[in-house]
């Protein structure tokens, strides 16, 4: 349901009320008083931008800052941490401040705590470093740790969930995927997973997929595992073909593609040879 919309009357006094109320929650008030329908006070504030009124009384909670107050935030900011700066300016001052003044008040007079606020510092040696359990947890507190802590040959929860044999689909390409043994080789690396039609094509042909080769789908479909649908190209090939625009869509266009960009690789290296 939209708000209604604003009359002149209603203009008319909060051009008269606005800039004396400084707050807005009891200028809120004064206007549920005066029309029948109540508005919110962040409505009234934004009528009131759109009417271009400004505040001609500051709101008590907010903090005028004089010349010696903006001096010495300005000497006690450096080295101190925001509720370090609030506390100090609530003893001196008589009312804390909020983060949000604290860090205003640093843009402002541009100052900076140099503090990292909670965080490590670069360098920061950790307490524990060198130290067995027992230096500083108690017995309980080592018992409830070696509950909670990784077992040598743990297995992760989503590693668990998928057998050897289990396949899924890559979101990004669309390429089908097959888990071929439980761990990978290495801890860099996830070869215990591979794509479906290399282990076709090896199956079919007896031997690993040579480097620095792709295995295409001849007919664009990523679906058809037939191993005739399946055609090593050398990357290098592979190139040619993606830069000349070569089309193809079955094995013999995709072949002849592929003698079409060796004869193109072989005629670049015959014109760099005579340049």
């Amino acid at each position: 349901m939209r708000p209604p919309r604003w009359t002149p009357e209603q203009d008319a006094w909060l051009r008269e009320s606005y800039p004396v109320t400084p707050r807005l929650d009891d200028l809120a008030a004064l206007y549920a008083g005066a029309f029948p329908e109540p508005r919110t006070p962040k409505a009234l504030r934004t009528r009131a931008k759109v009417l271009g009124l400004r505040k001609a009384v500051r709101c008590p909670h907010r903090h005028a800052w004089s010349g010696d107050r903006a001096e010495w935030f300005k000497a006690f900011c450096p080295g101190h941490t925001e509720s370090e700066i609030s506390a100090e300016h609530a003893r001196l001052f008589g009312s804390p401040l909020t983060k949000s003044q604290v860090g205003n008040a640093k843009m402002r007079y541009g100052v900076r705590s140099g503090t990292v606020g909670g965080r490590f510092e670069k360098g920061t040696v950790p307490p524990n470093k060198g130290k067995k359990w027992a230096d500083f947890m108690s017995p309980e507190g080592q018992e409830r740790s070696r509950a909670t802590c990784y077992k040598p040959g743990n297995m992760p929860d989503n590693g668990a969930r998928l057998p050897v044999g289990s396949e899924r689909v890559d979101s990004k390409d669309g390429y089908l995927w097959r888990k071929v043994a439980e761990r990978p080789s290495r801890p860099d690396c996830n070869d215990n997973w591979r794509l479906v039609h290399h282990l076709v094509w090896e199956q079919a042909n007896g031997r690993p997929v040579p480097p620095s080769t792709m295995i295409v789908f001849a007919d664009r479909d990523k679906s058809n595992f037939d191993p005739a649908n399946l055609v090593a190209v050398p990357r290098a090939l592979w190139v040619r073909i993606t830069q000349l625009r070569m089309e193809y869509g079955d094995r013999e266009s995709l072949e002849a593609c592929m003698a079409r960009a060796a004869l193109h690789a072989k005629m670049g290296e015959m014109k760099r040879r005579l340049a």
